[in-house]
């Protein structure tokens, strides 16, 4: 791990902090909280947020009152909503309410007390986590078309979520059965089946991600995602001063947490070929086919500059090393249509092209946690899950002169955020990821 111990730690402040208590009158406990901690990621459904409490029982309205936890107007047990604002030494202010409300995930525990003080904690999430478990809320209808165009569908009448919704656009049809399952898991599994609108696609990119952003709901290829501009341009160096020209902030520390690991790209298939066997029940004959992981680099939909040459001389990229068998082919399952004319027009027609999804799926998220680094910056909460951020690193050698490094320099994905809040300090805390090798050139 590096550290700049030339920057300075962010400013920022936790305005509102109001639990609504299931027995009684909503309590403000923002003057309690030492540390407050957002979240989110790529990989989650929802945010979240955990909050650390010293109470001593002064309350602003109130020097002489009791701890919350010795009072009944608190006496939090599980699922209360929460309030929240805080703001980063920007001005960007995130805001927990009504519609983009939290709920406290568990009883509260205390870490430490005694008889001037106690320490407690409280996990938080977002209230459709409790909704995507009530079968009132579970998926019972049949969707047709593309998957993209029914997901929405699917937050907004099954969820009922107010929230925002992104859905990057898609290619592929899929006919979907709700069979009484929850929200979060449909939406996960139809991520693994969906193509992205983007020209030469099929075969060749699949995958996308669902996950929860202060902006809402996101329905996300990976392709597309690294199609954005990068929203942030910082560096990492020890000089004192003012931020160098071009650059939007400076990179307190810095650790990397993995490259390729040999191993695990060859089983995954991630930079090598893969080969499809399946069974055609109504031809009664076996298909096979390969794919080769090359198909899927372009120059716009990749953090890096170049794919990454694993083990050369052994011939290993070239060749097949694994193999998706035991699938058979669903020609006829779940036609679209609804009625028996429209699905017997369709019926010879496969659902699902398994050829054409399956193995660009897992190899996209394989190669999507290729490289994995971890960077702190000053609190800034305008950053989501999904961003790009451009990252400059000097190069390690013995040169007089310092010069950006070409190797583990450029475009990342944000894959984690968290926002960590103090009573003296907000920092950003970023784990970054990135499909492929070498610094793109800043645009």
């Amino acid at each position: 791990m590096s550290a700049n111990f030339a920057a300075q730690a962010g400013e920022g402040q936790i305005k509102e902090l109001v639990f609504y208590s299931n027995y009684n009158d909503p309590v403000d406990v923002s003057s309690s909280c030492v540390e407050l901690n957002y979240y989110e990621s790529i990989l989650d459904n929802t945010v979240r947020c955990s909050a650390t409490f010293v109470d001593t029982g002064y309350r602003k309205d109130n020097e002489n009152g009791s701890a919350a936890f010795e009072r009944d107007d608190l006496n939090l047990t599980s699922g209360e909503k929460v309030d929240i604002k805080i703001e980063d030494g920007y001005g960007t202010e995130l805001k927990f309410s009504e519609d983009n409300q939290l709920r406290i995930n568990g009883d509260p525990s205390a870490s430490s007390e005694d008889v001037n003080k106690v320490v407690f904690g409280v996990d938080m999430y977002s209230k459709e986590s409790i909704d995507n478990v009530n079968a009132n809320h579970y998926v019972y209808d049949k969707y047709d078309g593309k998957i993209t165009d029914y997901v929405d569908d699917i937050l907004r009448g099954c969820l009922r979520t107010p929230k925002n919704i992104v859905i990057d656009p898609g290619l592929n049809t899929y006919s979907l059965l709700g069979h009484s399952e929850k929200v979060f898991y449909l939406c996960t599994l139809l991520a693994k089946k969906c193509v992205p609108a983007v020209k030469g696609a099929f075969g060749n990119l699949a995958g996308y991600l669902f996950y929860e952003t202060y902006d809402g709901y996101q329905f996300r290829s990976i392709d597309m995602l690294f199609m954005q501009e990068p929203k942030r341009k910082l560096i990492y160096n020890q000089v004192i001063g003012e931020i160098p020209p071009g650059y939007d902030g400076k990179i307190l520390e810095y650790s990397f947490m993995g490259t390729v690991n040999l191993d695990s790209a060859i089983r995954s298939g991630a930079f090598t070929r893969t080969r499809q066997q399946r069974f055609n029940p109504r031809t009664k004959g076996y298909d096979e086919n390969s794919y080769d992981s090359a198909s899927s680099f372009r120059e716009d939909n990749n953090g890096g500059k170049e794919r990454a040459v694993i083990a050369k001389g052994t011939g290993i990229q070239a060749s097949v090393t694994r193999q998706f068998s035991g699938r058979s082919s669903d020609d006829g399952i779940c036609p679209p249509g609804s009625t028996l004319a429209e699905q017997i027009k369709k019926c010879r027609k496969p659902n699902f092209d398994i050829n054409e999804v399956v193995r660009q799926s897992v190899m996209r998220y394989n190669q999507l946690f290729t490289h994995k680094m971890s960077i702190a910056i000053a609190g800034d909460f305008s950053l989501r899950a999904g961003d790009l951020i451009y990252c400059d690193f000097p190069e390690v050698s013995g040169k007089t002169s310092r010069v950006v490094s070409q190797k583990v320099g450029g475009i990342y994905m944000i894959a984690d955020v968290c926002h960590r809040l103090t009573k003296n300090s907000c920092y950003t805390r970023l784990n970054l990821v990135r499909d492929s090798i070498y610094r793109k050139p800043f645009k």
